[in-house]
Order: structure tokens, then C-alpha cells, then sequence
């Protein structure tokens, strides 16, 4: 049994929606631009949007980054999101400067360790074809397609 569960796609999906969350988030709290805790989310953010769109998958602008490698930089960034505010001294400061952090760092590895390292594998043309023909054939058994219906859309896929 493997633990990997979340399909590349999904993952793509949540990608598009965690990277420019992050380059926005510190502004929420109003972080200071100038503060690790404040930087540290933008530049996580951006870096995961770049290469995001440059991953091997789904939603990607060009597959230029194999799928093991994204999922090594996401778990790379989500744990300098949790480190940050401990190295810097930001969790003295209040809940705010930390628990973010914690918890979309958190995500982030969990994602990281989570989703499956390959794409799934597409279907051959036969394979499909063979699917059509096979959902066909029960329309028609069970009288839901005439069967000249049925003649006319075997002799297309063929």
C-alpha cells in the first residue's frame, strides 16, 4: 500500500491557488516587507509559481521539471516556511508572525509527501476505442440505442 494518493492533477490545481496566495498572504497580517517572516512566504510563493508552470504535469506552461523534483522544492519550501519564524525570532513576537507560516508549511510538505510522483498513464487509441465500443454494446443491450445507431458508430471508431 502506498501513501501517495493525490493525483498530479489535483496537486497542479492547489499549485496555481497556494503560490500566488503565498506572494499575497503577508499583507494580511500587514508583516513587514522588509521582515524574514514577511519574506520568506513571497519568496516561497514566487519561486513555487515559476517552476510550477515549468513542471512535468497537467496544468504546466512547459514541461521543463520532472514531478520527484517539484515535489523535493515544495517540501524544501514548506519547511523554511515552518523554520523561518523560529530562526528569526518571530514567534516571540505574536501568533500571527508563526501559526501561518506553520500552517501552510505543514500543507506544503504534507502535499509534497502526499501526491503521486508520476502522471497517469494515458490510454492508447485502441484501448479507447475498444471502451467506446464495449459502452455501446450495453446501450444497446439494454435497448437505450437502436442498433443501426450502434452500426453507424462502430463503423466510425473502426
Amino acid at each position: 500500500m502506498t501513501i501517495r494518493f493525490i493525483p498530479t492533477r489535483v496537486h497542479a490545481v492547489i499549485d496555481r491557488v497556494v503560490g500566488p496566495t503565498l506572494v499575497l498572504a503577508p499583507a494580511v497580517p500587514r508583516l513587514a516587507r522588509t521582515s524574514p517572516e514577511g519574506i520568506a512566504p513571497r519568496a516561497v510563493g514566487g519561486v513555487q509559481s515559476v517552476y510550477s508552470n515549468l513542471t512535468d504535469y497537467e496544468l504546466s506552461l512547459k514541461r521543463v521539471v520532472p514531478m520527484p523534483v517539484h515535489l523535493a522544492l515544495d517540501g524544501i519550501g514548506g519547511a523554511a516556511l515552518v523554520l523561518v519564524p523560529q530562526f528569526t525570532g518571530a514567534r516571540k513576537r505574536s501568533v500571527m508572525h508563526r501559526l501561518p507560516h506553520l500552517a501552510i508549511g505543514v500543507f506544503e510538505i504534507g502535499m509534497a509527501v502526499l501526491t503521486k510522483p508520476e502522471l497517469p498513464k494515458p490510454q492508447s487509441t485502441r484501448e479507447k476505442n475498444v471502451a467506446k465500443l464495449v459502452a455501446t454494446a450495453k446501450l444497446v443491450a439494454t435497448g437505450k440505442l437502436a442498433s443501426d445507431q450502434a452500426r453507424r458508430l462502430a463503423d466510425a471508431v473502426a
